[in-house]
This record gives structure tokens, C-alpha cells and sequence, in this order.
């Protein structure tokens, strides 16, 4: 996909435009109807690229120790009463310094800002006091679509507050979420050693190894119609369909309803006329991007 697209679980691409228009244009009930995204696309060579284990406070943790007998754990167990809310199991990635000479910089900023995953997966302590970590897998958390406060630090309220003077100076767009769908980052396993290795290698060459620094995949299933259709039913507030059933084509009419059945819809035209997309930045006037490359939003 484009720099300017990202995929929905049904396969189809939604742009950066649609992210903003649906904020803008609420339904009569007031609450858009939430827009997932597919994981295993965020995760692979895009937005959700820059995560590795060595961003995890855990794993510093835990390579660290050297008073683990010989065993498997799993990393809650290196966590307060297995709380899988800790802060050591998080990372963040802000969108809005990450990475600026990217082709989808400006998207990443505007549609997810600054977000943030969990790790989970198991280590085993090896006899010579070694680890060897398994089955690591990286999820990001759900996230929203809005112009409001995030506490990211003066400057980068300061450029949403314009933002939201730029584009909704009335206050008339509505918050909606935007829940992720599918599956992860897996690692396979990987050394201590290794890890500390790679992340060396990239602090003294950065850009000299692949985002997330070692092997790695990420699930990129069928597109999940169904499964898209479901939890728009849930949101909906109707019944959800059995694992095995299909729900009705309504829940995905209400979501796009300004722009097709995305079930069926065909992708849209990436070289139509776009309008133009004022990106406010600080301490300088104005620059004016097509709004196919948005930034300094989210």
C-alpha cells in the first residue's frame, strides 16, 4: 500500500482523508462507529515496524539477572503479582519525531500519533546462565482518533491545539476508536546475546538493520470479514454473529457509509485530485501538504 493507506481487517484501505473526514462527520447518534486496523499490516512494514524487544523494560530486566535458576518463565513472572497492566511490559513509539523522512511520516503522525504496544512471550534460563527467549510477540494497545490533550509535552500540544483550530475550529468531529485486529509481531526465538548484539548495532549504525532487528513475522491472514463485521455488530449494539455465521451488511454500511461497502468496495483511486491539507508546525508559518501525505496529527 501507499504511504497514505492503511488497511481495515476486510483486506480494503482506508486513507488518511477518511480517518480525518469520519472525525468530522458524526452520525446523528453522535459516536462514529469505531474504524479497526488491520494488526498484522501495522505490524509488518509499517506503523508498528519500529517496536523490537529491546524497547521492553522486561527484557532489560531479565537479561540483567543473574540469580534465575535454570528454568522456563514466562515474563509475568518477573512482573508484581503477574499484573499484565505493568509498565515494564509497554513501550512507546511517538509517530509525530519518529522517523520524519519516512514516505507514510505524515500519516503515521496524523491517524496514530503517539501509541504504544505489549510484549509478551517466555524466556528460558540456560544452565551456563544464558537466556533464549521465545515465542516474544509484540501487540500494540487500542488507540483513538481525536484532536484532544495526550500529555505528550508543550510542544506537541501546542501543534494539536492548531491542529484543531486548522481543521475543527467548531469542535464539531467526535472522538472514535480505533481498535486493532489480528495478529502481532512473533520473534522467533533469540539469545540474549543476540538481542544486545542487534541493538548495539543499530544505536552505532542506525538504519543499518531492519526496524524491528531480528527474525521475525507477522500473521497476515485472509482478510477477517467476518470477524470485522462481528465487532462492528458489538459496537452497533446488536447481537453478535456466531464464530461460524456472517452478520448483516449493516454494521458495515453505518461505518462507511460515506464511502461504499468496504467488503466489496474497489480500492479507491490513489492519483485523484486531492484537497489541500494545511500541516501546522511551530514557530513558522503555515505548510501546505496534499492531503494525500497529512501530518502533525492524530
Amino acid at each position: 500500500m501507499s504511504g497514505n493507506e492503511i488497511r481495515l481487517p476486510n483486506g480494503y484501505p482506508w486513507t488518511a482523508q477518511q480517518f480525518l473526514d469520519h472525525y468530522l462527520n458524526p452520525p446523528a447518534s453522535g459516536t462514529p462507529a469505531p474504524v479497526p486496523v488491520d494488526m498484522s499490516w501495522y505490524m509488518s512494514e509499517e506503523p508498528g515496524r519500529y517496536y523490537h524487544p529491546g524497547m521492553f523494560k522486561i527484557i532489560e530486566d531479565v537479561i540483567k539477572r543473574r540469580d534465575l535458576a535454570p528454568d522456563t518463565y514466562n515474563l509475568l513472572d518477573f512482573v508484581p503479582n503477574g499484573n499484565i497492566e505493568d509498565p515494564s511490559l509497554r513501550a512507546g513509539i511517538s509517530h509525530y519525531t519518529k522517523d520524519m523522512s519516512s514516505a507514510d511520516y505524515r500519516t503515521r503522525a496524523l491517524v496514530f500519533g503517539s501509541e504504544s504496544a505489549r510484549i509478551s512471550g517466555q524466556v528460558v534460563v540456560n544452565q551456563d546462565g544464558s537466556k533464549t527467549f521465545k515465542g516474544i510477540e509484540i501487540r500494540p494497545f487500542n488507540t483513538d482518533f481525536n484532536f484532544g490533550p495526550k500529555g505528550g509535552g508543550l510542544l506537541f500540544e501546542e501543534a494539536r491545539a492548531r491542529a484543531k483550530q486548522l481543521y475543527d475550529p467548531q469542535s464539531r468531529g467526535v472522538s472514535y476508536d480505533i481498535p486493532f485486529v489480528g495478529a502481532g509481531r512473533t520473534y522467533d526465538a533469540f539469545s540474549d546475546s543476540q538481542l544486545t548484539a542487534a541493538v548495539r548495532r543499530e544505536s552505532r549504525s542506525p538504519g543499518s538493520s531492519r526496524p524491528w532487528l531480528l527474525p521475525s513475522v507477522t500473521t497476515a491472514p485472509t482478510p477477517a470479514v467476518d470477524e470485522y463485521r462481528r465487532f462492528l455488530d458489538q459496537t452497533n449494539g446488536k447481537p453478535a454473529a456466531p464464530p461460524n455465521q456472517v452478520s448483516s451488511d449493516t454494521s458495515v454500511r453505518r461505518l462507511t457509509r460515506r464511502y461504499g461497502d468496504n467488503a466489496s468496495a474497489p480500492i479507491p483511486d490513489a492519483s485523484a485530485p486531492a484537497a489541500p491539507f494545511v500541516c501546522p508546525v511551530l514557530d513558522t508559518p503555515p505548510t501546505v501538504f496534499p492531503i494525500g501525505s497529512l501530518g502533525w496529527l492524530a
